[in-house]
């Protein structure tokens, strides 16, 4: 459940991005759809903790985004529009990177789940290969591996079907 109460963003040089929103998210799958600059991207890093709103509440499960942002992240996986991996190391390195940044501290545990979410997206058999290598879809694929990573009860995404071909894209959606 996110539940967000009079949230307002206003960017330094006066232009408001999101103007006093209302919104519950109950449990599900829901979108944001709207033209571009209607501020759903802004609203996205807000919920990812990556945006401090300028007014309002935000509450994860219970939990207040602006004074626990850390226990929000342990319960959120998130994919932004753009990202960037390490070019010289391998799939499994940047997941390996990726959970430890997220708290999986345990050897085992982290080899566990990178090889399944790996697995999940159809990379596995390329998990010793450098990133810089990759095609865009694959960079993709990737990103949704790390999303799934820590295995979060809430998922947010930008954008997250730019950049793969249709079969791709059907998987992701049954994959979510």
């Amino acid at each position: 459940m996110i539940e967000i109460k009079g949230l307002s963003k206003i960017y330094p040089q006066g232009k408001a991005a999101l103007d006093n929103i209302y919104l519950a998210v109950s449990p599900g799958i829901h979108g944001l759809l709207g033209p571009n600059g209607a501020g759903k991207t802004t609203l996205i890093r807000i919920l990812a903790t990556l945006l401090l709103p300028t007014h309002g509440q935000v509450k994860v499960y219970g939990i207040d985004l602006l004074k626990d942002k850390h226990a929000v992240r342990a319960i959120l996986g998130y994919l932004p529009q753009e990202f960037g991996f390490y070019p010289n190391l391998t799939a499994a390195e940047c997941l390996d990177y990726l959970a430890i940044l997220s708290g999986i501290h345990s050897a085992p545990e982290r080899a566990w789940r990178i090889q399944r979410v790996l697995e999940q997206v159809n990379l596995w058999d390329v998990h010793n290969e450098k990133v810089g290598t990759f095609s865009g879809g694959m960079k993709q694929r990737l990103g949704i591996a790390q999303l799934l990573l820590n295995d979060p009860r809430v998922v947010i995404v930008d954008e997250p079907t730019a950049g793969l071909d249709p079969h791709e894209r059907v998987s992701f959606r049954r994959l979510i």
